[in-house]
C-alpha cells in the first residue's frame, strides 16, 4: 500500500496539511497498538507495523521534497544509485559556488558565507518556478510524474541541500 492510498489523498505534490493530520489522528487511533494487547502476537506486531507505516508516510507527505521523492520512486522515475546527469549549465554554477566555498574554508568570511547562502536560496526559488504549476495541481497525471522537468529539478535541489548541509 502507498502512502497516498493508505492516507486516501490523490497522488499530488499539493497535500492539505490540516485534512492529513485530522487522517493521520484517525488511522494512529484505529491502528494503535494498544487496541490489539488482547489479540495474539502476530496482530500486536501488525500494529506496531502499521503504526510504523503511518508515521513514515505523515512524515514523507509533510515534506514537498520527500513527498517529490517519493512519488518519483513509487513511479520509477528515480533510483537510489542512478547517475543522473544534470545539465551543464547548472552544473557550471554549481562549480563556481564550490569554489567559493573552498576559497571560504581558507579564508572564513561571514559576509561571504551568508551571501554564498543567499545565492543558493536564490536559486531554489528560481529553480521552484520552473515546476511550479506541478505544486499547485490537485492531482498529477502520469505524464506529469514522467516529466523530465520533476525529475530534474528533483536532482538539483538534491544539490543544493547537500551545499547547503555544509554550510
Amino acid at each position: 500500500m502507498n502512502y497516498f492510498t493508505l492516507f486516501e489523498i490523490p497522488v499530488s505534490l499539493k497535500v492539505d496539511s490540516i485534512s492529513l493530520l485530522k487522517k493521520y489522528y484517525a488511522l494512529c487511533k484505529q491502528n494503535h497498538p494498544d487496541n490489539y494487547t488482547l489479540q495474539n502476537e502476530d496482530a500486536q506486531l501488525k500494529a506496531e507495523e502499521m503504526t510504523a507505516m503511518i508515521n513514515q508516510a505523515k512524515k514523507v507527505l509533510d515534506d514537498p521534497q520527500l513527498r517529490l521523492a517519493y512519488i518519483l520512486r513509487l513511479h520509477e522515475q528515480i533510483a537510489d544509485d542512478e547517475k543522473f546527469q544534470l545539465p551543464p549549465a547548472f552544473l557550471g554554477e554549481m562549480m563556481d559556488i564550490n569554489e567559493q566555498l573552498m576559497e571560504l574554508e581558507f579564508a572564513p568570511d561571514v559576509e561571504a558565507k551568508e551571501k554564498v547562502k543567499q545565492e543558493i536560496k536564490d536559486m531554489e526559488v528560481s529553480l521552484f518556478d520552473e515546476v511550479k504549476a506541478f505544486f499547485e495541481k490537485d492531482v498529477l497525471s502520469i505524464d506529469d510524474i514522467k516529466s523530465d522537468q520533476l525529475k530534474s529539478y528533483y536532482y538539483k535541489r538534491k544539490y543544493l541541500d547537500r551545499i547547503l548541509e555544509k554550510l
